[in-house]
């Protein structure tokens, strides 16, 4: 009797583990022709596109993504999806799209990215994009909704 009761609630606490860390960022879906670099970050080399997923931990002020910041060169505008921003990274020589989303109730930026120089289309980008959240079922917030 004992051992079925332990069985049991054993059994329990390893579905309860698996439940709670089942959809984490590693588990995205990305569109085909995207390899997986881990952590949250995905390439394509035939698109010259990278997709980064990041939280506080990879961002220390997840509310200044969204806002310009002439000191280091960052610029950034309304895209052309609700919630969505257009930027330039002049110190890293990069341009993209990003959107604040949620994953299990955690706010995470969602960052689209290519090589100033490689001129990749933003409609290109915006495409991506548009199929990245709607293989996760994801749908861009307001950065206004951050606690600062």
């Amino acid at each position: 009797m004992k051992i079925t009761k332990i069985s049991l609630a054993m059994l329990i606490l390893i579905c309860a583990i698996g439940i709670a860390s089942a959809a984490s960022v590693s588990d995205m879906k990305v569109a085909d022709g995207f390899k997986d670099l881990g952590e949250g970050s995905y390439t394509n080399d035939a698109d010259k596109t990278n997709i980064d997923i990041m939280d506080e931990k990879d961002i220390e002020n997840i509310s200044g993504t969204f806002e310009n910041d002439s000191a280091v060169k960052y610029t950034i505008t309304q895209g052309n999806l609700n919630y969505t921003y257009n930027f330039t990274d002049g110190v890293n020589e990069i341009t993209g799209v990003n959107e604040l989303v949620k994953i299990n109730n955690k706010e995470y930026v969602v960052e689209f990215t290519f090589d100033t120089v490689d001129n990749v289309s933003l409609d290109k980008i915006y495409d991506a994009l548009k199929e990245f959240n709607k293989l996760n079922n994801l749908e861009p917030i307001d950065p206004a909704t951050l606690d600062n």
